[in-house]
């Protein structure tokens, strides 16, 4: 199980001088698990992704899994760049939640309509498979794949990969649950119970709810977590739908994780900022006394689970 960054930023893409060692591009990440590619969100990452994917085809077929956390614009822009999708004989199968207005291919075609873009998503040449999902497990061969809503102004997923005795979870966009964002009702269930999160219980159910991304997260060789902001500047940006260290290592605290990627880093994030950020939460996880490796997402960053 290999991980590979592509798009670490939120927001918008970032590129310049003062980004160009974590990566101007949003959110794209690949795993090569077994013999399956699957990819997190359509970001920008994902254009160069695409040519990389193609290079290594070497003019065969290719299929890809490629999970959408949710369809906010930072996490599908790339999908019209993405080469494999304009390609005949490729498959690519897209999963993530219909919203109440409009299903998954609505959501992705709208943004190549041709007030926005030249190519219809129509015209695409690649079988294009859309899977709308909910909260749960689906299995690609060997391979678990597990969604859970997260708290973010959207229908949006967490995702957990299960293979060979190995796991990593990529928490999406999410802030914590003192601060109910989500339009799913159903991300606010515990046991398929459905919790009242309005008036005085807020605090309590965070807790719970907490716990149910914890345990969700349990004992993953790797957690990916949204840290867009620092502790200090997240009162100005709370409803945003992102979050910060301290959070981070809380979760992963609770979670029994043993190594910590940052990621979602603000488009005003320089190196130097994302670089300070990362030495603050090793301090702050060294002063909890915990043993937790911490480190940012970084664009062609590779990871060997195994």
């Amino acid at each position: 199980m290999k991980v590979r960054f592509w798009g670490v930023r939120g927001s918008i893409p970032s590129p310049g001088a003062s980004t160009i060692r974590y990566g101007g591009d949003t959110t794209c990440i690949e795993m090569k698990v077994g013999t399956e590619i699957i990819v997190f969100d359509a970001g920008s990452g994902i254009r160069p992704l695409g040519l990389k994917l193609m290079g290594e085809a070497q003019g065969e077929a290719i299929k890809i899994h490629l999970f959408i956390t949710h369809t906010h614009w930072d996490h599908i822009q790339g999908f019209p760049f993405f080469v494999p999708a304009l390609i005949p004989n490729n498959h690519i199968m897209i999963y993530g939640a219909d919203h109440e207005a409009k299903t998954l291919p609505e959501l992705f075609s709208g943004q190549m309509e041709r007030e926005y873009f030249p190519i219809p998503i129509v015209a695409m040449g690649a079988e294009l498979e859309f899977i709308p999902i909910s909260e749960g497990t689906l299995e690609i061969g060997d391979i678990e794949v597990s969604s859970m809503f997260v708290n973010h102004p959207s229908m949006a997923f967490a995702y957990r990969v299960n293979y060979n005795g190995h796991s990593v979870v990529f928490g999406g966009d999410h802030e914590p649950y003192n601060n109910m964002l989500s339009y799913s009702k159903i991300a606010y269930q515990v046991d398929g119970k459905q919790l009242d999160i309005e008036g005085n219980g807020k605090e309590k159910f965070s807790k719970l709810l907490d716990k149910k991304l914890a345990l969700f997260c349990q004992d993953a060789d790797l957690l990916i977590f949204d840290t867009a902001y620092t502790l200090d500047l997240y009162p100005q940006r709370e409803g945003w739908g992102h979050s910060y260290p301290e959070y981070a290592v809380q979760i992963a605290n609770m979670s029994g994780i043993k190594r910590l990627a940052l990621t979602h880093h603000d488009p005003t994030d320089t190196d130097d900022k994302v670089d300070a950020k990362v030495e603050h939460t090793r301090q702050f996880i060294k002063a909890s006394k915990l043993d937790i490796e911490c480190f940012a997402a970084q664009a062609g960053l590779e990871l060997n689970i195994e």
